[in-house]
């Protein structure tokens, strides 16, 4: 189901017995890397701070899901949690508008939401479906833009820039890098040749690094401890633990459908959640359906007398309306619990709170 992605996936990963064939495009890869050698240093130079705002931006070292939107979310909501107004900026991958005509996500009771996933995104109405009002979901490919949008017109002292770290407008306070924490860099190769978007000794530039754990009793392996020593050293590490907000019934056969960027973390979630994964149909990230599409997974499920089907909440807007409810379709809320003490890692967010704002 995942098609051409999932052909690179495969060998990108570095996994045991995975093939790696992309090996063969590393003469690519290393114009890749000299490309965007160019356009992060253009970047960095352009990024100009805003005045009154605390930025944090998230990003990823390589390519595919590492948790960089839950992680977003989850800051977002410490952010309320402490008093102040939040937003969470994201690009818009997938929108079909034109940057310029994105904007906010509006918030009101009643708002279509579901109608509107081609112009903000999928990304961006799962936060808002899933944040309170004091903290604003803005789409724009310009942050600054952006930031000042959600400055000026919703008072947010806390911006959080959801993959930001490629981005050459907004300046940011501090870098948060999510990776995997069994792959980290996956094969070590980048783009095409494997998964890296920069090179590894770039995780110097983070704050902190922070694993997203998948599974009850799941620990960050040495080996990754110890690369992440190797090429970051003194960059400290927060973990994370992946949750249900609403608990499945334990043993239940499920069956998966989902259009994300590493369906195999989904897997290891659930199968930790102690639901019965009978399958798991992968499409491409951000894949569009229609009930066409779904209907050979639909009737598997009903087959195999799966309990429910259940989706993602990044899904949860694309998947098309009165599908079921044989079996029925469920949307898997989650949250995170920290593992490790999080007064450090949220000090610098904290104190900017506590400071008058001054907007120049």
């Amino acid at each position: 189901m995942r098609g051409l992605a999932g052909f690179f996936e495969r060998s990108w990963s570095g996994e045991p017995g995975a093939v790696s064939w992309t090996r063969a495009l590393l003469p690519l890869a290393a114009g890749y890397a000299a490309a965007s050698g160019i356009a992060r240093g253009r970047a960095e130079r352009r990024r100009q701070p805003l005045p009154g705002c605390h930025v944090i931006a998230i990003g990823n070292l390589t390519v595919g899901g590492t948790g960089k939107s839950t992680l977003a979310r989850w800051l977002a909501l410490e952010a309320v949690s402490a008093g102040a107004r939040a937003a969470v900026l994201l690009r818009g991958h997938g929108a079909a508008a034109p940057g310029s005509e994105r904007g906010v996500v509006p918030d009101f009771a009643g708002y279509p939401l579901a109608e509107r996933a081609a112009r903000y995104g999928d990304e961006a109405l799962a936060l808002r479906l899933a944040l309170p009002r004091e903290a604003a979901v803005a789409v724009d490919p310009d942050r600054r833009r952006a930031a000042e949008v959600v400055r000026s017109g919703y008072g947010a002292r806390v911006l959080i820039l959801d993959d930001g770290w490629e981005q050459g407008s907004l300046a940011w306070s501090e870098l948060w890098v999510a990776l995997d924490p069994r792959r980290p860099a996956g094969n070590g190769s980048a783009l095409p040749a494997g998964p890296l978007r920069r090179p590894v000794s770039s995780l110097r530039e983070a704050r902190r690094a922070v694993f997203l754990l998948e599974e009850p009793g799941e620990t960050v392996p040495e080996p990754t401890l110890a690369w992440l020593a190797r090429v970051a050293p003194g960059v400290p590490i927060l973990r994370l633990q992946r949750t249900l907000r609403d608990p499945l019934p334990r043993g239940a056969r499920v069956a998966v459908v989902s259009g994300i960027g590493t369906p195999a973390r989904l897997d290891r979630f659930l199968r930790g959640a102690g639901a019965e994964v009978l399958f798991h149909d992968a499409f491409p990230d951000h894949a569009r359906w229609s009930a066409s599409s779904l209907r050979a997974p639909l009737a598997r499920a009903r087959r195999e007398r799966a309990d429910m089907i259940l989706i993602t909440e990044k899904d949860e807007l694309r998947w098309p309306p009165g599908l079921g409810p044989d079996p029925p379709v469920r949307v898997l809320r989650t949250g995170v619990r920290p593992l490790d003490p999080v007064a450090e890692a949220l000090r610098p967010m904290h104190e900017a709170v506590a400071r008058p704002a001054s907007i120049v």
